[in-house]
């Protein structure tokens, strides 16, 4: 994916994975790991083999009658060149100009969390949750492909007044580490109080408000800023015979300022599928109102299935950069017979700065098709066909892609 294009490529790649699980009563731990195999032949570079994109996730969950416990680590490496989905953006729920613009080079990602909770039942529980997020690059000459690092932490204390009332203390701590340009440090706190009260049986309002501090300092231009506001949000929320409906009013404050976000929810449950909306309007703190919303419909139908997601949020990316973000996943299953299956899929994700600066707008697209067949029980092939298009301002790509995929399952232990 250059511009202009340096030629075609030809790959062939092995890739063995392997997932073990191990559960008792009370507790399950879950085991994950895979790595590929790749030789090809590509512009300029020529002929080149290597062990690649290893990747592996280890999961642990706990649940008993008063407490709970969840960990988790998950550590992944991509070529970019070769490996770019679009179906695993945002997974830290941050907006992130690199899941647009990298093509070359190679992304490292190590991922870590913690939940633990303890009185679930008490008049006084406790719940801890730590998360850590650390991207690193190599090989790779993007301004946008910059190592970055999140350490967040979050302890709330929950008092059970009565049956119906339920009050909450919670103080998070964000430490943001990247080395960008201006080799951003920035420390966000968090403290807000809150409560949820229970109407009825099917209604249930709550309500939170505090106060959010950030400190930011620019090791390169030797800068600290330290600036601060108040937080709040507001929910109301009401099971329906066919699902839900909800209202959702936020006030957080970042590196940038306030935003300001309002939105109405509707989840309808169906036989054969689902159908989830939420639409309204955010305003950030360059005074922009802008429509945000997601929908996520699924549905089955006698030899088929649909699926999609369309999402439209502004916030600040791992940039420092007030951002607009567009997703759409579609995705068409046909099964021809009890072995066979045709399959469409279509993603797209396109990013626009909002602000007083250029727009700077970026976009990412890919289609594939693709036919899958059981040969045994064990055995299965797949082929298809991709078409991948990128678009950065003046850079402007495409690429047409054809595969087939040979696959085995074994089944080390019933």
């Amino acid at each position: 994916m250059t511009d202009p294009s340096f030629g075609s490529t030809t790959w062939w790649e092995n890739t063995l994975a392997l997932g073990i699980v191990n559960q008792t009563a009370d507790a399950t731990l879950t085991f994950d790991l895979t790595g590929l195999y790749r030789i090809a032949n590509e512009p300029i570079i020529g002929t080149e083999s290597e062990f690649t994109d290893p990747f592996s996730l280890l999961t642990y969950q706990r649940v008993r009658a008063n407490s709970s416990l969840d960990g988790l680590f998950e550590y992944q490496e991509r070529d970019l060149a070769f490996n770019r989905s679009l179906t695993d953006v945002n997974l830290d729920g941050v907006i992130d100009a690199a899941d647009v613009t990298g093509t070359i080079g190679d992304q490292i990602d190590t991922r870590a969390n913690l939940d633990w909770r303890v009185g679930i039942n008490d008049p006084i529980g406790f719940r801890f949750v730590y998360n850590r997020w650390e991207r690193r690059y190599e090989d790779t000459l993007d301004p946008d492909l910059f190592d970055n690092t999140s350490d967040d932490f979050a302890a709330t204390t929950f008092f059970r007044i009565n049956p119906v009332l339920q009050g909450n203390l919670r103080l998070a701590y964000v430490d943001f580490v990247a080395e960008d340009a201006p080799r951003t440090d920035r420390k966000t706190t968090v403290a807000t109080v809150g409560a949820t009260y229970n109407v009825s049986s099917i209604t249930s309002v709550s309500g939170n408000i505090g106060y959010s501090q950030v400190d930011e300092k620019q090791r390169a231009f030797g800068t600290d800023t330290l600036t601060e506001d108040y937080v709040a949000s507001f929910s109301w929320n009401k099971a329906l015979t066919d699902g839900s409906a909800d209202i959702f009013l936020d006030r957080t404050f970042g590196v940038n300022g306030s935003r300001t976000n309002a939105t109405f929810g509707r989840n309808f449950q169906r036989p054969n599928g689902s159908l989830i909306f939420n639409v309204g309007v955010t305003r950030g703190p360059f005074g922009e109102t802008t429509p945000i919303g997601q929908l996520d419909y699924a549905h089955r139908f006698g030899n088929s299935r649909i699926g999609a997601r369309i999402q439209r949020r502004v916030g600040t990316s791992t940039q420092s950069v007030e951002t607009r973000e567009n997703i759409g996943f579609l995705t068409y299953d046909y099964f021809i017979n009890p072995l066979s299956a045709l399959s469409f899929t279509y993603n797209f994700i396109d990013q626009e700065d909002e602000g007083p600066g250029p727009a700077n707008s970026r976009t990412r697209s890919d289609f594939t098709v693709a036919y899958s067949r059981a040969i045994t029980n064990d055995w299965a092939v797949t082929m298809g066909y991709q078409y991948e298009k990128d678009k950065q301002n003046a850079f402007d790509a495409d690429s047409n892609s054809i595969y087939l995929t040979l696959g085995r399952r074994f089944l080390l232990k019933p």
